[in-house]
């Protein structure tokens, strides 16, 4: 039943004819005479033997020697294996396979000394569709199954694909054999799927197709046809094998008409293509069915197209169905010469065949269980191997480990050590930092007390004068009669002026006596006690001072603050201390950051802080934001960790600052501290309060 070309070959050869267009030739050939006597050139001569295989084989054959000869001399092993290939695929063209069996030997040998997998499988293939095509199915057994060997190992699915199709095509050839064609081609049909392989999808099923005809299963078979015919459309090849068994399907149903349509088609196909193969087929098909639609001279016409297509290309299971077509129709017609003729013919070629096929059986029953033996050998090999890399594996894992622990070791000694030293240095240092900040706090604590004994002077006395403003002003109004208009008006100006002074010089004396009241509670660290206050006087207060204690400071340095309370808030019940503490340490960070960050961008920047109060549902919001560096994702998430600081030595800072005022408020009055950042562009705290 050989009835199709190997896949593997089929594609090479369809594709290498597209290739043979006249100005890819022309424009080769003028690069292969300016390159110079090197690898490129011999690359560039084997591009030319392909692109002229299609209808010069010839040509084909001369310029893939000529490769042949330079990659000799350059010693170019892997030019000279393609140089080979090319040579063989030119008498292969030319139909001369013992030329082409001697080539492709040469090329495969050099492909497996390389170590080329993808070389030695392509030929394994190539080779095996010599042997097929000569009717050696043994032979070309042999070569599939090692191709289909070296692409599994290799992994490449496309040569798995063409592997599994070849060898299915070789069990296709006998009838006995046909469970054993299906299993390669179930394989080979979902593979070449999932690639996109259209070639290798259109010859596996038109097969399997042919293989369920013949077992009457025609549903099934006709699916497959016509999946076939869908792919040799997409691949733009030949469908002429998938319209002829298509019209086989019809014939089967007596649906003769529809038959004959589609073996027409197949027959002009391939007669576009000048396949005198599948030219052969298409006619007996045609033949067959206008013999069973009663159509003779047709038929007749048909039979002897095929008879003689099939001796020309020594097809001879072609030829006997000519012949046995013929005998019948000449038996109808009572030509008895002529019908016993090819009875002969066919009785002769009929035998041949059983006696090649029971030959064939044996064959290839030696060659699958050669590959089976091999096969279990190499997964006998490759257990064993496998079980020694693992004990190698976990020997060396073993090894790795224990070595990984003592380094483990090593480190956590060598970082605990430093750690060690490193904490006792920073301890003596937070030691002395205390001490300092103790004694600078009672000396601020002395300083405010002096400060606060004349400004009490100065509140009371303004107190005082603006009594006396008052009842001075109600003197002049009783004797206001005695004196005269210009008099009264006067007298009356510069009371009311003293009066108006001496409220001002009240209200900011109060108002200083409430800093230096905040700066007595921060220097003694005095815990305090929670009060009913406005947190907008409060946080202001707060802003104010240390806004003005860092210009003491840094006194060049200045910054644009954008103040939004809501005035409508209500008072809360909070420690002021603590929330002072809290908002100073956020304003003096906010300096400092935008104090950097204009040391390194000038005059250009302009620092800039907005501080607003505004209440959300059950809390009293304060906000703090500074159009700053901003804060890194890292150095975000320890910002509230003790002595956790991004600020270089010696400049004051202890790390705490953060830490003790996420406690004053979260722990301290069950509120809310977090941070809004955007590296390079700003920060915000958020303070929330609870109300009530």
């Amino acid at each position: 039943m050989r009835k199709f070309v190997p896949f593997w070959l089929f594609l090479t050869l369809h594709l290498s004819s597209l290739l043979a267009q006249t100005p890819l030739v022309d424009s080769l050939q003028a690069v292969v005479v300016q390159l110079p006597e090197d690898t490129n050139k011999v690359n560039a001569l084997l591009e030319l033997s392909i692109a002229t295989l299609g209808n010069q084989p010839d040509s084909t054959i001369r310029v893939a020697q000529a490769a042949s000869e330079l990659a000799q001399q350059l010693n170019f092993q892997s030019g000279l294996a393609y140089a080979y290939k090319n040579i063989g695929l030119g008498y292969y063209v030319k139909g001369n396979f013992q030329e082409v069996e001697s080539y492709w030997k040469k090329s495969l040998a050099i492909f497996r000394l390389m170590g080329d997998p993808l070389g030695t499988s392509n030929l394994l293939s190539n080779l095996g569709a010599v042997y097929f095509n000569q009717g050696d199915d043994p032979k070309a057994l042999e070569y599939y199954l090692a191709s289909l060997r070296a692409a599994e190992q290799l992994g490449n699915k496309l040569r798995i694909v063409t592997a599994l199709s070849n060898i299915g095509a070789v069990y296709l050839n006998l009838r006995v054999n046909h469970d054993k064609a299906l299993e390669y081609y179930s394989r080979a049909l979902p593979l070449s799927e999932e690639i996109g392989e259209f070639n290798a999808i259109a010859t596996t099923a038109v097969n399997m197709g042919e293989i369920y005809l013949e077992r009457n299963q025609l549903d099934s078979a006709m699916v497959l046809f016509e999946k076939a015919l869908e792919s040799y459309k997409a691949a733009e090849g030949n469908p002429s094998y998938a319209l002829t068994n298509i019209g086989k399907v019809y014939a089967t149903q007596a649906q003769y008409e529809k038959a004959i349509d589609y073996q027409q088609q197949a027959l002009a196909a391939a007669q576009r293509l000048d396949d005198r193969m599948q030219m052969t087929i298409s006619a007996n098909a045609l033949a067959q069915s206008y013999l069973d639609f009663g159509q003779t001279d047709l038929s007749l016409r048909y039979f002897e197209q095929a008879f003689n297509g099939a001796q020309a290309t020594d097809m001879k299971p072609e030829r006997v169905k000519a012949a046995e077509g013929l005998y019948e129709i000449y038996k109808q017609r009572n030509d008895f010469d002529q019908a016993l003729k090819y009875h002969e013919i066919y009785a002769n070629l009929k035998d041949t065949l059983l006696n090649e096929e029971s030959i064939k059986r044996s064959a290839l029953l030696g060659a699958e269980y050669e590959f089976e033996k091999e096969r279990k050998q190499i997964e006998y090999d490759s257990e064993a191997q496998i079980k020694r890399q693992r004990v190698l594996r976990n020997a060396i894992t073993a090894g790795l480990i224990v070595a990984l622990i003592f380094i483990g070791i090593l480190v956590q000694y060598y970082r605990l050590k430093r750690i060690s030293s490193t904490e006792k240095f920073e301890a003596q240092r937070q030691l002395i930092i205390q001490d300092k900040l103790a004694s600078l706090g009672q000396i601020t604590a002395g300083i405010a007390h002096e400060i606060k004994n004349p400004l009490n002077f100065v509140t009371n006395f303004a107190e005082g004068s603006v009594e006396l403003g008052e009842e001075l002003m109600e003197v002049v109004q009783e004797n206001k009669e005695k004196l005269s208009q210009d008099q009264y008006e006067l007298i009356e100006e510069l009371a009311t002026d003293i009066s108006e002074n001496a409220k001002i010089i009240e209200e900011n004396g109060l108002r200083a006596d409430r800093v230096v009241r905040r700066m007595m509670e921060q220097a003694r660290g005095d815990k305090g006690e929670p009060q009913q206050i406005d947190i907008n006087t409060l946080v202001d207060e707060n802003i104010g001072l240390a806004y003005h204690g860092y210009r003491g400071n840094v006194p060049n340095f200045d910054v644009q603050i954008e103040k939004n309370y809501d005035e409508s808030l209500p008072e809360i019940m909070v420690i002021p201390q603590d929330i002072g503490r809290v908002v100073l340490n956020m304003f003096n960070n906010a300096c400092y950051a935008l104090h950097e960050k204009q040391k390194k961008l000038g005059a250009s920047f302009q620092p800039m802080i907005q501080v607003s109060t505004s209440q959300q549902k059950n809390h009293l919001v304060i906000k703090i934001r500074d159009n700053g560096p901003g804060i890194s994702d890292k150095h975000k998430a320890k910002i509230f960790q003790p002595f956790y600081t991004t600020k270089p030595a010696g400049t004051g800072n202890t790390g705490l600052g953060l830490s003790i005022s996420h406690d004053l408020i979260v722990i301290g009055h069950e509120g809310k501290l977090e941070v809004d950042t955007k590296k390079g562009e700003f920060t915000e705290f958020r303070i929330g309060l609870p109300i009530g």
